[in-house]
């Protein structure tokens, strides 16, 4: 790594806090990209200080500066890049000056940083308990059998069930919220003095969640420092004692946390405030930013609206008795999904909920028939849709299509937005070029996006843009069904309002029906018309939202919504919640 230092300015902080004391002082913190004399600034005069066992939470949108600062803190910023500060140290000591050999040596052992995603930080060719492993090697913390009981305390301390087994296992054989519980025991493994979480939550679910902040907060208060980075301000609203607002890598407000989050004096912040899904907003746009909609000529005439549920039409997918074993690396079976039925009407949303390892994935590979069940089956439109071959499935497919959580991962890179669009396409529907490319305006205009995105690659997109893409394919097929999965998890809280925003509408006007799964309970109470829980498996209750989440019987629900942090609405008697 090459980073293009400044020299020094002459100290002219006002932060306003004592040095004495502080483990990190940052003053007048600046972070470009391009060439020195003419690089594109993205953090802009960034100053905080923080003493041993206090909380920073950095929040923001997607491109706020919020992950650059923290990268800039161990020496990540990447190639090519300009980092000026009057001050930038930690624990007395000058990180302006230090090169790649002084970085390592602090990186794990001074400072541990926990990225946000787990599917690329970790190395796919070697199990995780090896990686967790090697910080401890590198520093030279115990014998090789120490650090083998050390590397399984950790993963057990992080929530991580059968650890001996996880340890031998790579990172394409764990979920999601694995492998961000293994990043975490990674991080944490040499008792840092500095942990850096950058969206450490996002990925794990609510009792996952809990588990973790209550290993950050007893972190917290043996004296160690944390900066927290997240779009979650229910997590925020638990863990910080300061937060710092940051909009085009400046921080616009900044003070007590529960002063801040309670009550914003900066627009930007309310905004933040005001897009937080919940039973609250259910029925209400949560984002003044969604674009107008594009009404179109014709909707399926099945359709019954958002809110219909299976007794108003025919079920667009019926599942009886779905049962899936895997065999695991102990070769032992492991039943996954185990007697899950429901049904899904036209224009309705089914939201699916359960902790990590509940069956949810699973399930929707099932209903999707890229699994094939060992037992029951799935009804598609009222016809037989699992168990058939695949040639007999094929020319159906168009009817149940998919919104991944990462659609960066599931796009080719080398495509074009519009060669991404027109894949989708049914050649007997569009035959001509023409028509083809007036179906791709439709789609863009559909998700809100314009013309000029047609030639861009998924690189040249926001985040937010390439869940939009992904959207437009789903639609693409004019499915009856789309099966989200994880669709906004990954999206800071402004662009994700957006995007539930467009999916309720476009859930009006096209009647299309919405397998939805998410671990964030508030994202799942805004837009579900009933909901379905899993544990083990197996489904413990089902019924309306409303029901669901105000009116629990089943006791594994109610500690799920137990474990969900709490956020204080500005101005309102009720709490909302939200959990990711």
């Amino acid at each position: 790594m090459t980073v293009e230092l400044a020299a020094r300015r002459p100290h002219t902080s006002d932060a306003g806090a004592d040095s004495h004391g502080d483990l990190l002082r940052v003053e007048n913190l600046r972070v470009g990209f391009g060439p020195p004399k003419a690089h594109r600034e993205v953090v802009k005069g960034v100053s905080f200080t923080l003493a041993p066992g206090r909380c920073l939470a950095i929040v923001g949108e997607s491109g706020s500066g919020k992950s650059v600062t923290a990268r800039t803190l161990v020496g990540l910023t990447g190639r090519g890049s300009v980092v000026q500060a009057d001050r930038l140290e930690l624990d007395g000591r000058d990180l302006l000056g230090f090169g790649d050999r002084q970085w390592r040596a602090i990186r794990g052992k001074d400072v541990g940083f926990i990225l946000q995603d787990a599917l690329v930080s970790l190395d796919q060719l070697r199990p995780v308990g090896k990686e967790i492993a090697e910080g401890l090697k590198l520093h030279g913390a115990g014998t090789r059998e120490e650090r083998a009981e050390k590397v399984i305390d950790l993963l057990r301390q992080v929530g991580v069930p059968e650890p001996e087994l996880r340890a031998r296992q790579r990172p394409d054989e764990l979920s999601g919220g694995l492998r961000q519980r293994a990043l975490i025991a990674a991080a944490l493994a040499l008792d840092p003095k500095l942990v850096i979480a950058d969206e450490p939550t996002t990925a794990l679910d609510v009792t996952v969640q809990a588990q973790i902040l209550d290993l950050l907060e007893a972190t917290k208060a043996r004296g160690k420092t944390l900066i927290l980075i997240s779009h979650d301000l229910a997590v925020v609203s638990r863990m910080a004692d300061e937060v710092a607002v940051m909009r085009d890598g400046e921080i616009v407000e900044r003070g007590d946390a529960r002063a801040v989050l309670r009550n914003p004096q900066h627009a930007y912040t309310q905004a933040l405030l005001d897009a937080v899904p919940s039973a609250h907003s259910r029925g209400q746009r949560l984002s003044p930013a969604s674009p107008p909609r594009v009404q179109v000529s014709a909707a399926p005439t099945a359709s019954a609206g958002r809110g219909a549920g299976p007794e108003i039409a025919p079920p667009v997918i019926q599942a009886e008795g779905l049962t899936k074993r895997y065999r695991g690396p102990d070769g032992l079976d492991r039943t996954v999904v185990d007697d899950v039925s429901f049904v899904l009407g036209a224009g309705e949303t089914l939201g699916v909920v359960g902790e990590s390892g509940s069956g949810k994935t699973t399930t929707a590979r099932i209903a999707l028939a890229l699994v094939e069940p060992d037992g029951g089956q799935v009804r598609l439109n009222g016809e037989a849709w699992s168990g058939l071959p695949e040639r007999q499935r094929r020319a159906r497919r168009r009817q149940i299509t998919v919104i991944y959580q990462d659609p960066l991962s599931s796009f080719d890179p080398r495509w074009s937005v519009e060669r991404v669009l027109r894949d989708t396409l049914d050649p007997a529907a569009y035959g001509s070029d023409a028509a083809r490319r007036q179906r791709v305006t439709e789609l863009l205009e559909l998700v809100g996006l314009q013309d000029e995105h047609r030639g861009r690659r998924p690189l040249q997109l926001s985040g937010g843009q390439r869940q939009r893409v992904a959207i437009a394919r789903a639609l693409g097929p004019d499915p009856s069904v789309i099966v989200c999965d994880e669709p906004v998890s990954a999206l800071d809280v402004s662009i994700q309002a957006q995007v539930l925003d467009l999916l309720v509408d476009l859930q009006d006007e096209l009647g299309v029906s919405y397998l939805f799964i998410s671990h964030d309970l508030g994202v799942i109470h805004h837009i579900s018309d009933r909901v379905l829980v899993l544990n083990e498996g197996r489904v413990v209750e089902h019924g309306d939202a409303d029901d669901v989440f105000y009116r629990p019987q089943e006791p594994y629900t109610q500690r799920l919504l137990a474990a969900v942090p709490l956020l204080e609405r500005r101005a309102a008697t009720d709490p909302i919640r939200s959990a990711r």
